[in-house]
């Protein structure tokens, strides 16, 4: 083999190297969620008080953004520690992640949508169940890009076990189950609806806790976020 053939082979395999590094995955991935966190906050505005009332009043009518906000909020705060938690086993991206990876990103950024429809129709059920929808999305896209990643050992650091392939499968589809519920009874209570989204989150944070601390000491579950 002469010289340049061996300059040239490095250079491709330098070239593979760079193409597989999460690190541009990561960075888009950081700026799209401070961007929609960003968001999420602009559609809760200071109340205007008209002539002879009073602020309490004036603060309960901006109650349902709020409540949206903080929802939409904690999920997306959910979705971005759950990247997290997967890319700290990825070390090479292939095509599957990247597009995953943007399909994840598609499903989070309509969170300002559905967190503002929510807001102003939150007692309307075609607005839930879009608002469930969205949720919906999120989780499964979640889903999928774990599944695909840690089904192939060759992208990640070093195997996982089954018992934690299969935990963070658990994490990614339990508040599916959650937010089905809440879709389903949007028609019969829209304050029941309401109330099982905004459960999500508490019951997501309870599973998690639970399984850092059943989990075998060293495994992958304990470093879950």
């Amino acid at each position: 083999m002469r010289e340049d053939d061996e300059v040239t082979f490095g250079s491709g395999a330098f070239r593979e190297e760079r193409r597989k590094d999460p690190s541009r995955v990561l960075a888009l991935t950081d700026g799209v969620f401070a961007i929609i966190i960003t968001l999420l906050v602009l559609d809760i505005h200071v109340p205007e008080l008209s002539a002879h009332e009073h602020l309490r009043t004036a603060i309960a009518e901006v109650r349902p953004s709020f409540i949206s906000f903080v929802i939409a909020f904690i999920v997306a705060a959910m979705q971005w520690v759950g990247h997290r938690d997967l890319f700290t086993l990825i070390r090479y991206t292939d095509r599957g992640i990247i597009w995953l990876n943007l399909l994840t990103l598609f499903a989070v950024c309509l969170l300002p949508f559905g967190s503002a429809l929510l807001s102003r129709y939150y007692e309307d059920p075609l607005a839930l169940r879009l608002f469930g929808l969205i949720l919906i999305g999120t989780s499964v896209a979640r889903t999928a890009i774990w599944a695909y990643a840690t089904g192939r050992p060759s992208l990640i650091h070093e195997p996982l076990d089954r018992a934690s392939i299969w935990s963070g499968l658990a994490l990614s589809v339990f508040p599916v189950a959650i937010y089905i519920i809440a879709f389903a009874i949007a028609g019969v209570s829209s304050q029941a609806s309401l109330a099982v989204y905004a459960s999500g989150p508490v019951l997501y944070f309870i599973a998690i806790t639970l399984l850092r601390l059943l989990a075998p000491r060293g495994s992958a579950e304990r470093q879950f976020t």
